[in-house]
């Protein structure tokens, strides 16, 4: 199982399996509510959030906002539902998460 975490706007964490029979693009689309936009906060971990999440007025994710903000700065904020991912492989496939990295997601997120 490829593990992701799925957080949503008022801070619940959900650990999904990518490997689900649909693929995982539509895990991730399905997480997020919509297309998907990747945001990679480092070589082992990406964010994905709705690419439209500001123009369809979606709530802002604060845990998100604050963990995209750990990497690149008070510049933007994330809105709507995101989850994570491990980064990608040498072809460009998605991983996904290590335990310690669900953990350390959990902690951020209190």
């Amino acid at each position: 199982m490829r593990k992701a975490a799925k957080i949503n706007v008022h801070g619940d964490l959900q650990v999904v399996d990518l490997d689900a029979p649909e693929g995982s693009l539509k895990v991730l689309q399905n997480a997020v509510d919509g297309w998907v936009e990747a945001i990679d906060l480092s070589d082992d971990l990406t964010m994905w959030c709705n690419e439209e999440g500001k123009l369809i007025g979606l709530i802002t994710n604060r845990t998100a906002t604050n963990i995209f903000r750990e990497t690149f700065g008070a510049v933007d904020v994330i809105m709507g539902d995101v989850i994570f991912t491990g980064g990608t492989d040498d072809e460009g496939d998605t991983l996904g998460l290590t335990d310690a990295q669900v953990q350390q997601l959990i902690q951020a997120n209190k």
